[in-house]
């Protein structure tokens, strides 16, 4: 008798842990897959602010010299896009999005990171220090706010799918498969209006 119940509890615990199993597998697949939707929102948030930062360095509201640094990062901003913004081998996955497949650039990748910090910087430097307003400066302004907002989003995805990674269940039944850990994306993106 008392081995019938020895039995029943351990394929009660079995089961626990099967339906644990599979939970933690849901979540961690959302939670790679909500990584990689905020991560393409963010670089579409670059690319808008890096255009809008564009425009507002051709539209004549900045000095010649900051229009210059300006237009020169936002240019090789909108060209390092085509590279992914951080180097955690997620972008390997193929996101279909309307319809489309969004490619990577091939060769070597530039720091855009660093790319993309140098360009808050000098829009700091420049931009912030304006007193004119312009729609160009409105439309900068919103981009760069989206860009805040969006890493935030992404960093929040980020931590919650590294707290599921690092659960005793996943590491020990490797849930999380072949799927990279994500990483976060630490860029300079103060506003000095903030």
């Amino acid at each position: 008798m008392t081995w019938k119940i020895a039995l029943l509890v351990a394929v009660g615990v079995l089961l626990v842990i099967c339906i644990a199993a599979t939970l933690l597998a849901r979540s961690l697949d959302r939670l790679h897959k909500n990584v990689m939707k905020s991560r393409v929102a963010l670089e579409r948030a670059l690319v808008d602010r890096a255009r809008a930062a564009l425009r507002v360095a051709r539209c004549g509201v900045l000095d010649v010299a900051s229009s210059i640094v300006v237009a020169d990062l936002a240019t090789a901003a909108i060209e390092a896009s085509a590279y992914p913004i951080v180097d955690d081998g997620l972008d390997a996955i193929v996101i279909e999005d309307d319809g489309r497949t969004l490619s990577r650039g091939a060769g070597e990748p530039p720091d855009r990171l660093t790319l993309e910090s140098e360009l808050s910087r000098a829009l700091r430097h420049s931009v912030d220090q304006l007193e004119a307003t312009s729609p160009e400066l409105e439309d900068l302004q919103r981009a760069r706010v989206a860009v805040q907002m969006t890493r935030r989003f992404h960093n929040n995805h980020v931590s919650q799918a590294r707290r599921v990674r690092r659960n005793w269940l996943v590491r020990l039944l490797h849930l999380h498969g072949r799927a990279p850990e994500p990483q976060m994306v630490n860029l300079d993106d103060r506003l000095d209006r903030e």
